[in-house]
């Protein structure tokens, strides 16, 4: 396979622009220290999230099962991002022993260039956890939006979509969601690599990163096609949902204060069967929370892209290059974030979960 020149990008930035360098390595600091509590945060919560569900016994309902799926995204999702917090603070510990070493007021001796470098360039680590998490963080951006259509189109519609998410169905999608995730991702993947090959910048012989000459290009093409549309398109869909459900929810509140006015048997009888029961509400106001902490979670990516659109030196290797990269940092923790917080809203909003997690509490503090 043909090899481009090693890529540098992260460490030996040609041009600050907004942020020096100082204030790029305190930024990420900042944010990887918070990234790194959410990361332990979501890896508890979804494996409560998990054991919970399978006590519900997720595979003999539908919806049940779309949420441990989820979970299990989520988890991922987590899992990868702390692993990209390691990436990055390699990254910033590196930057700065190459800032040292760059700095013309130090005097560099020969036996201090072959100093604490890592064996791997952590520019690759960084990248290869970046197209990893992608691929598990698009899972979680499908599930959302299947499941809340599919429960918007339930809700609307409860004689006809009553029963739209199957246990058979959901497995399917999941499937095809994984497969189609992997299989965008994996061109990324395997146009980028690392290479035992000379350093000058430390004066040694490591793993460095390679870029293939064809990844930038299809980096634009799964971008343009893929990552801009799915962001927007999910953003739109989640907020479409979002005002039905609630509609529906206000005329399911208004018809039941009204049966209790009229005291109309009959006509209430007749009409119950078309709007939601309790247990149902609680349902939508749960999917309501998700996706609306899905879309608040979202917005710095769309802020991302748009910025991105619009100068393009707002990318790697251009003018703003450092301010680039502490704003995929953001977007990364507010990811990480949506997929650590969902359990919450299952235990406000879902009285089984509630119950299932009591008892095992309660079990747990018995012992």
């Amino acid at each position: 396979m043909e090899l481009s020149q090693q890529v540098t990008t992260v460490t030996a930035p040609a041009q600050q622009g907004l942020i020096t360098q100082f204030q790029y390595n305190l930024s990420v600091d900042t944010l990887t220290s918070i990234q790194t509590f959410i990361c332990m945060l979501g890896l508890i919560t979804n494996i409560i999230n998990i054991k919970t569900f399978l006590a519900m016994r997720a595979f003999d309902d539908g919806v049940t099962l779309t949420f441990l799926l989820l979970s299990v995204s989520d988890l991922f999702v987590c899992f990868v991002s702390t692993y990209i917090c390691v990436s990055a603070f390699l990254i910033s510990q590196e930057s700065r022993w190459l800032s040292k070493l760059n700095s013309p007021k130090s005097i560099i001796h020969q036996e201090q260039l072959n100093g604490p470098f890592f064996p791997v360039e952590p520019t690759y680590i960084g990248i290869f956890g970046h197209n990893m998490f992608q691929i598990f963080n698009l899972i979680t951006i499908l599930l959302t939006i299947y499941l809340a259509v599919a429960r918007c189109l339930c809700v609307m519609y409860p004689l006809k979509f009553r029963n739209i998410i199957t246990v058979r169905k959901t497995l399917l999608v999941s499937t095809i969601f994984f497969l189609t995730s992997l299989g965008i991702r994996l061109p990324l993947i395997t146009h980028s690599g690392i290479l035992l090959k000379f350093d000058p910048r430390i004066n040694a012989t490591r793993y460095r990163l390679w870029v293939h000459p064809n990844r930038e290009t299809i980096k634009d093409v799964l971008w343009i096609s893929v990552d801009s549309p799915v962001c927007v398109g999910a953003q739109v869909t989640l907020s479409v949902c979002i005002v039905f459900m609630v509609k529906v929810l206000r005329a399911a509140v208004k018809f039941r204060l009204k049966a209790s006015v009229t005291n109309n048997s009959k006509l209430d009888s007749n009409k119950s069967n078309e709007k939601l029961s309790t247990k149902e509400t609680r349902i939508v106001k749960q999917l309501v929370l998700v996706s609306t902490i899905f879309i608040i979670c979202n917005t710095p990516k769309i802020l991302t892209f748009l910025a991105a659109t619009i100068e393009p030196g707002f990318d790697l290797g251009g003018r703003y290059q450092n301010f680039y990269q502490v704003s995929v940092s953001a977007t990364v923790l507010f990811d990480t974030l949506n997929s650590s917080v969902n359990m919450f809203v299952y235990y406000f909003y879902n009285s089984k979960f509630k119950s299932i997690f009591n008892n095992k509490s309660e079990t747990t503090g018995s012992h």
